[in-house]
């Protein structure tokens, strides 16, 4: 969950309108949720021997939020 308002730099609580700047981040936090279960979903893929899918699924995570877990499993899945 992001941290910080990427507008101010504001502490962010579990809202999705900033207190400081009011900026609604709403869309960013859905995006990085996706991202997250695109991570998941490629795990899952890998673990179930389907590499090719797997590699499609974490470029979409990516995508969605550049992520450096998605981008290590991204290096990860295609050094296979």
């Amino acid at each position: 969950m992001m941290e910080r308002c990427p507008i101010c730099r504001a502490r962010l609580k579990e809202i999705s309108v900033c207190p400081r700047c009011t900026t609604d981040l709403s869309l960013p936090l859905i995006a990085e949720q996706q991202a997250e279960n695109l991570c998941f979903k490629s795990l899952m893929l890998l673990e179930a021997g389907q590499l090719g899918e797997a590699i499609e699924v974490i470029e979409q995570s990516i995508q969605f939020n550049n992520d450096p877990l998605a981008l290590q499993l991204r290096g990860f899945f295609k050094s296979m």
